[in-house]
């Protein structure tokens, strides 16, 4: 896959020569949110990578039909098709786009032809492919996820004893409280909490999945035909099933449910987290300037913080960090200021300790507001099993210092803000 993914940078970039040059900074940072402001629907198509490249940001941003629109014309050029490692990139995003527009048979099936027509370029990225291919081929006769927003909707969060924010789920047969986490790709129950709610498994569905500290875990997938948060009706959700020990730490006498991840959270139009335990969703009318985006490899919120950095957004988190990313393009400064020691982590899969170096008032500037950390480590290793870290992950230290978080969908919005108080 690294090679894959080199050849993707090495190509895209080919197509400054045909735009503003300072494009190539902010694609080798794989900042999609800037380049998506620098009007790229009316990019001239003077060489290939130009409309790969706006394919491909349209993905990110969320814009999955005009993605698939550019890809679907870019398949019938002759040139194109004859390039293997383009198709890969192509078959790739457009089955994204497919999945996250939860259209599982046609996801599948593009899988299927990257493995079949060009596996033998793929090396050890097959493995996860032919992974990724199982499981939606296993949803092929799932329909597609739906939500339905009867009016705006408010539900109480409780916190539990890490501090992490858990609303309740329910469906026909029980209800239980679940994580309410931004940083899950997929939602996910523990195998008896998927037998108290009554969510199907489905058979021959065993998949590999990374662990929240770079463990490989595996997992059944099963489906909630029908799932409320609230008011708020979802039908056909999948969710990942871990065995209960997956979920169990005996080492903080603490367990988990489950989580309910990005995927039916980004359904939503627009979300409000209140830092008083309410969690408001509504129908938004209003503007903004995008500084949110989806990662590429695993749906994944991802911030713009400091203009120029980009954090993944993990409300399932209890603190803010810097990665490995980060470290390795500001080491001289780091190594010069920070404090090397250790952290221990804990997610599915257990507990590791990293070690880090400790930075001190770190400077989070997100939309117009901006937030001084007293201390913030800094990964020097991956914490996780990504295709890519980004610089950071933004978690509850910051959030909770203002009354609201606000996530927009429909405008790639995000900011956290604080209730004016009337004079």
């Amino acid at each position: 896959m690294k090679k894959i993914l080199l050849f993707f940078t090495v190509f895209l970039s080919l197509s400054i020569k045909a735009q503003d040059k300072d494009i190539q900074k902010l694609l080798d940072n794989r900042d999609f949110i800037q380049i998506s402001h620098l009007d790229v629907e009316n990019w001239v198509a003077t060489d290939v990578p130009t409309p790969f490249l706006r394919a491909h940001i349209y993905s990110v941003m969320a814009r999955y039909e005009e993605s698939n629109k550019e890809i679907e014309s870019f398949l019938k050029i002759d040139n194109v098709r004859e390039n293997s490692q383009l198709m890969i990139r192509l078959l790739d995003i457009q089955a994204k786009n497919f999945a996250r527009k939860f259209r599982y048979k046609e996801a599948a099936d593009n899988y299927k032809k990257i493995i079949d027509n060009y596996g033998d370029l793929l090396g050890g990225a097959i493995t996860l492919l032919q992974d990724t291919y199982r499981r939606y081929n296993t949803l092929s006769d799932i329909a597609p996820m739906q939500v339905f927003i009867p009016h705006d909707v408010k539900i109480q969060i409780v916190p539990d004893k890490k501090g992490l924010p858990l609303v309740q789920i329910r469906t026909p047969k029980d209800s239980v409280l679940s994580i309410f986490d931004t940083g899950a790709g997929m939602s996910c129950v523990t195998r008896s909490i998927a037998k108290k709610l009554g969510i199907r498994i489905l058979a021959d569905s065993l998949i590999a999945g990374g662990g929240a500290i770079a463990n490989t875990s595996f997992m059944s997938v099963g489906v909630a035909d029908t799932l409320y948060l609230g008011d708020v009706l979802y039908t056909n959700v999948i969710f990942g099933i871990l065995e209960d020990e997956e979920m169990t730490f005996p080492e903080f006498d603490y367990t988990i449910n489950g989580v309910l991840g990005s995927l039916e959270i980004k359904a939503l139009s627009s979300v409000k987290i209140h830092k008083d335990h309410m969690l408001e969703i509504s129908k938004n009318d209003d503007t903004f300037k995008s500084n949110m985006m989806f990662s590429p490899e695993n749906n994944q919120i991802v911030i713009q913080i400091n203009d120029t950095l980009l954090f993944v957004l993990d409300t399932g988190a209890a603190f803010t960090n810097l990665s490995l990313n980060y470290f390795n393009k500001n080491k001289e400064q780091i190594e010069k200021t920070g404090e090397l020691t250790t952290r221990v982590v804990s997610g599915m899969g257990g507990s590791k300790e990293f070690p880090i170096y400790k930075l001190t008032e770190f400077p989070l500037k997100i939309s117009t507001n901006t937030t001084i950390l007293p201390e913030i480590p800094c990964f020097v290793q991956p914490m996780a099993v990504l295709w890519y870290e980004y610089d950071g992950t933004l978690g509850q230290d910051v959030v909770s210092q203002f009354d609201y978080m606000l996530l927009d969908f429909k405008n790639m919005y995000f900011s956290l803000e604080n209730i004016e108080q009337p004079k």
